[in-house]
């Protein structure tokens, strides 16, 4: 049996979409693209923040999957990585 981590329930909620294959390389793979994601959020929103609503949502949005992402790849097991990842072919 595959073992669970803390992260199994909030990540089979959020992807929806079933286990994937577990990779050695989804896991700093998903680090780095998490980092970008929330890297290159801030630099295109915090510059630009206005009073806008929908600009705050869409940044919160944004922010939330590449903080997820970190903490699912720092956190989380195996499964849980290639889960969240999602399908790669290489």
């Amino acid at each position: 049996m595959a073992q669970h981590c803390s992260l199994c329930p909030v990540v089979n909620k959020i992807c929806f979409w079933g286990p994937r294959a577990e990779k050695k390389w989804k896991r700093p793979g998903l680090f780095v693209v998490s980092i970008l994601i929330t890297a290159l959020g801030a630099l295109v929103f915090v510059p630009n923040v206005s009073d806008s609503v929908a600009t705050h949502v869409l940044f919160s949005f944004v922010l939330s999957i590449g903080v997820f992402g970190i903490v699912v790849s720092s956190f989380g097991c195996n499964a849980c990585v290639a889960r969240t990842f999602g399908e790669a072919s290489f």
